[in-house]
Parts: structure tokens; C-alpha cells; sequence
């Protein structure tokens, strides 16, 4: 983990496209980043194209940056969004794979995992982000809310829809 001075001296000279800034920041946060993106877009290529985006207009976005909060969780806003818009662009239906290494669980069987894995395609795009973004990813209503643009309590409703429809397509099953 990074010093939060040391982190925001990373950030600043970033911001001036200083290369070794952005490979030390590279380095530090890419695994991290990468796999929010792939958590969001359940592919490997997308996910990379994502993280490519985010750093190659990384000292562009800095200069938005507020330099009194920490580079990571706005690493990951960037990066969380940067994933909707390429989800947005290629406008299909993606499945979002839990089963990452990552996120602590009880074991499931593997036809549970394909059924779950089924249960979350069949959500439309909206409810299942929200769904990822604070089961998995672990985003607060307000937050989601920011990073999609809707109040805190749309986020809320839409988590709630997501679970009803989901425990109704598991319990048919």
C-alpha cells in the first residue's frame, strides 16, 4: 500500500504525464483495477481495454482529481465507469462472472455456479451493475449513485430488484 503523500505526489506528477509516476501507479493499482473491470465486463479483453483506457488518459483525468482524497477508490470510480461506457458502447448483454479468486465465499457446487452465473445474465444491465457494484465490489448507494447518476434511492430499488429476480429465476430452478 502506498503512503497517501506518496500517492499524491504519484498523482501529481501523473497529472503531468511524467512516465514513472504513471508506471509506479501502473504497477500499484492495475491487478486491483483489472479486475473490477473484468468483474464488470466478464471479459478478459474488455477488462484490458479498460485499464488501458484508464491509464492512457490518466493525466488527463488527474486533472479533475481532488488531491486531498486517496488515488485509489477514484482509481476505481474511473476505472467502474470507464467499464459502463464500454459496456454501454458495445450495447449487448454481458455475463458478470462472481467466481473470482477474490471475493470470499462458501463453496458452491458447480451446478450451482452455472446457475448463478445463468441467474445474473438474465438481469437486465441496470439491475445487475448495481447488483456487482455493491455485492461484489463493495460500493455504497451513494456512491453507485454517483458513479451512474442516479439518486442513492434508485440504487437501493434496483439492488432490490435484482435480488427478487434473481431468488425467483434460482428457487424455478
Amino acid at each position: 500500500m502506498l503512503e497517501s503523500g506518496r500517492e499524491t505526489e504519484l498523482a501529481r506528477r501523473a497529472a503531468g504525464s511524467e512516465r514513472e509516476a504513471l508506471r509506479h501507479l501502473y504497477e500499484h493499482y492495475s491487478d486491483e483495477l483489472f479486475a473490477v473491470a473484468h468483474r464488470l465486463t466478464d471479459s478478459v479483453a474488455d477488462a484490458r481495454d479498460v485499464l488501458h483506457d484508464v491509464f492512457s488518459g490518466l493525466p488527463v483525468s488527474l486533472q479533475t482529481f481532488k488531491y486531498d482524497q486517496p488515488v485509489g477508490p477514484w482509481l476505481r470510480a474511473v476505472t467502474t465507469r470507464t467499464a459502463l461506457m464500454l459496456l454501454r458502447k458495445k450495447a449487448r448483454r454481458r455475463e458478470v462472472s462472481i467466481l473470482h479468486e477474490d471475493v470470499p465465499s462458501r463453496p458452491i457446487g458447480v451446478l450451482d455456479a452455472i446457475a448463478l452465473e445463468r441467474a445474473l445474465a438474465s438481469l437486465p444491465e441496470k439491475l445487475r451493475t448495481v447488483l456487482i457494484l455493491k455485492e461484489v465490489e463493495g460500493y455504497s448507494h451513494k456512491e453507485i449513485g454517483e458513479l451512474l447518476n442516479i439518486d442513492p434511492s434508485a440504487s437501493a430499488v434496483r439492488l432490490f430488484r435484482a435480488r427478487e429476480r434473481l431468488r425467483a429465476v434460482l428457487v424455478e430452478r
